[in-house]
C-alpha cells in the first residue's frame, strides 16, 4: 500500500509540474498565421523560418526562459510588457483562437512601433526582413 500511494503522489506531482510549465509554444505560430498574407511581413516571415529556434524571436538564443527576465531580448520585453499573458492562456486553451490572436496581435502592434536602444523602430526592422531584437 505504501508503495502506491507513494506512486500516486509521484503521478500528482509529475502531473502538476506539466501541467503548471508552460512557456507559450503557439506565439510563433500566431505570429506565422497572423502575419502569413501580410505581403510587408514576406521577407521577416522568411527569416523566421529559417531560425533554428522560432522563440528567438523574442528570446535570446539559449537563455533559460524560466529565469528571471525569461531570457528576453529587447524586442521581447517590450512585447512582454503590452502582452496579456492569462488572457492569451486562457483563449488559447478554450480553443478561442480568434480571441487569442486578437491578444497576440493588440501587444504585437503595441510593440513594433517602438524604438530599440540604437533608435531604430522594431517595426522597420520587422518590414527589412530583420530580427527586431538584439539577441546579443
Amino acid at each position: 500500500m505504501m508503495k502506491f500511494k507513494q506512486a500516486l503522489a509521484a503521478s500528482i506531482v509529475l502531473f502538476y509540474v506539466a501541467a503548471n510549465a508552460h512557456a507559450f509554444p503557439k506565439i510563433p505560430t500566431y505570429l506565422v498565421d497572423g502575419y502569413k498574407n501580410n505581403k510587408d511581413y514576406k521577407p521577416f516571415l522568411e527569416t523566421v523560418e529559417g531560425l533554428k529556434s522560432k522563440c528567438d524571436v523574442c528570446h535570446k538564443p539559449g537563455a533559460d526562459k524560466k529565469a528571471k527576465g525569461h531570457g528576453l531580448n529587447d524586442f521581447g520585453t517590450a512585447y512582454h510588457d503590452r502582452f496579456d499573458h492569462k488572457g492569451f492562456q486562457t483563449a488559447d486553451k478554450a480553443m478561442k483562437t480568434d480571441e487569442a490572436m486578437k491578444i497576440f496581435k493588440d501587444a504585437w502592434e503595441k510593440s513594433i512601433v517602438e524604438k530599440n536602444a540604437d533608435g531604430k523602430v522594431y517595426g522597420d526592422l520587422i518590414k527589412e526582413g530583420k530580427l527586431p531584437g538584439k539577441n546579443d
